[in-house]
């Protein structure tokens, strides 16, 4: 898992292994998405649209959070991609 903020810099997280729904959530979510949330309480997350990332175990964790649609392009945004390219990446 990445992250990307302007103010702040976030340790990547690496779990090796299979992605399941379940393990994103207890892995991921849950200890540092949930907790970096909670000191930038207007922060806008987004994922892309892999299976872990889609299942309902994951959105009902989600559901606190304001969420980036995927593809961003279905609302004119620019995609994380473009975010990429103008961070350098």
């Amino acid at each position: 898992m990445g992250c990307h903020c302007l103010q702040y810099t976030v340790t990547p997280v690496l779990i090796r292994g299979t992605m399941a729904a379940q393990r994103y959530v207890h892995g991921i979510l849950q200890p540092h998405l949930l907790t970096l949330v909670q000191w930038l309480p207007r922060a806008i997350f987004q994922q892309d649209n892999a299976q872990s990332h889609t299942a309902r175990v994951s959105q009902d964790c989600l559901r606190i959070v304001t969420n980036f649609p995927w593809p961003a392009r279905s609302l004119d945004l620019s995609p994380i991609e473009h975010i990429w390219d103008h961070l350098g990446w």
